[in-house]
C-alpha cells in the first residue's frame, strides 16, 4: 500500500506511479482505511510506502498527524510474521531537509522500521516565494522529475535500502527551522479572497485538509489561526480569488497534470 499526502497533485502522481509499477495500492491519507491496508498487505506486495511534499525542510502536518495517531498495527506484522518493506518518499523543491529523520523517528513511535528514504524533486507550489507563472518552467521541471521517479520505483522493486534522499540540510538547522518556519508558514491571517472574483463554491472549504476554512455569506473564512500550509485552497480555486500574500497573483496556481497525462 502507497499512501500519500498531495496539497496539488504532486506527491499523488509520484505514489500512483509507484503503485502502478510495482502492482500495488495507492490511498490518500484523508481516506485512510485500516482494513484496506490489511487487505493490501495480505494480497498485494508486501510493502508499505509513504509519499509527501517537504514543509519547511520536515514533514507536513497532516502526514505528522497521520503516523502519530493512525491504525498502523497491522503493518508491524504483517505477512510471512514481519513487517513490509517500508519506505519514505519525499517531493521537494529546493531541498529535502531532514524529512527522512523525522519519517524515521514517528514510524519506529509506531514500532516501524523505515527501511528506504527517497527523493523526488518537482515545482514547488509555495507561490508566496516560488513563480509558477512560466509553464514551460514547470513543465521541464516534473519532465525532468519522471526520470527520478523512475529511479524511485526501481529502488523499491529490488527493495533498496538506506537514505537516499538528495539535496539534504543538517539536522540542527532542519530541526530549528521546521520549529519556527512552519508555524510561520501556517498562519492563516496571511490569507485574503478576492470578493469579486469569488463566487462561493465552497471548494476551499471542502478540500482543507484542516477543517480550517467556513463559507459564511458566500466567502471563505478561516476560523483556525493555523492550517497546513499547503496551499491547497488558493490552488484549487477555479477562479484564484484566494492569494496569501501579494506575490501570489502574479505567481500562478498549480496543479499536477493527472496521471497518464503526457508531458
Amino acid at each position: 500500500m502507497i499512501l500519500y499526502f498531495s496539497a496539488t497533485g504532486n506527491s499523488e502522481h509520484v505514489a500512483r506511479r509507484i503503485a502502478a509499477a510495482t502492482d500495488d495500492k495507492v490511498m490518500s491519507i484523508e481516506r485512510f482505511d485500516a482494513e484496506a491496508l490489511r487487505l493490501a498487505l495480505a494480497e498485494g506486495a508486501c510493502q508499505l510506502g509513504f509519499v509527501a511534499p517537504v514543509y519547511a525542510w520536515g514533514l507536513p502536518t497532516p502526514m505528522i498527524d497521520f503516523l502519530k495517531t493512525a491504525d498502523l498495527s497491522i503493518a508491524a506484522g504483517a505477512k510471512d510474521g514481519g513487517q513490509p518493506y517500508t519506505f519514505y518518499v519525499s517531493t521537494y523543491g529546493s531541498t529535502t531537509g531532514q524529512s527522512a529523520k523525522f519519517a524515521r523517528d514517528l514510524l519506529r513511535e509506531r514500532w516501524l522500521e523505515l527501511d528506504a528514504a527517497m527523493s523526488v524533486k518537482m515545482t514547488d507550489t509555495w507561490t508566496p516565494v516560488f513563480d509558477l507563472s512560466d509553464p514551460q518552467k514547470v513543465e521541464d521541471i516534473n519532465r525532468a522529475a519522471e526520470a527520478q521517479i523512475d529511479t524511485v520505483i526501481e529502488a523499491v522493486r529490488v527493495r533498496r535500502t538506506g537514505n537516499m534522499m538528495r539535496h539534504r540540510v543538517p539536522l540542527f538547522a532542519s530541526c530549528a527551522y521546521h520549529a519556527i518556519g512552519l508555524p510561520r508558514m501556517q498562519q492563516t491571517s496571511k490569507f485574503a479572497v478576492d470578493a469579486d472574483r469569488c463566487i462561493g463554491c465552497g471548494l476551499c472549504a471542502k478540500r482543507c485538509p484542516m477543517a480550517a476554512i467556513e463559507m459564511r455569506d458566500g466567502l471563505p473564512v478561516w476560523t483556525k489561526p493555523e492550517c497546513a500550509a499547503c496551499l491547497r485552497c488558493l490552488h484549487c480555486c477555479p477562479k484564484f480569488a484566494i492569494s496569501r500574500g501579494k506575490r501570489t497573483v502574479i505567481h500562478g496556481q498549480y496543479k499536477h497534470p493527472k496521471p497518464g497525462v503526457r508531458m
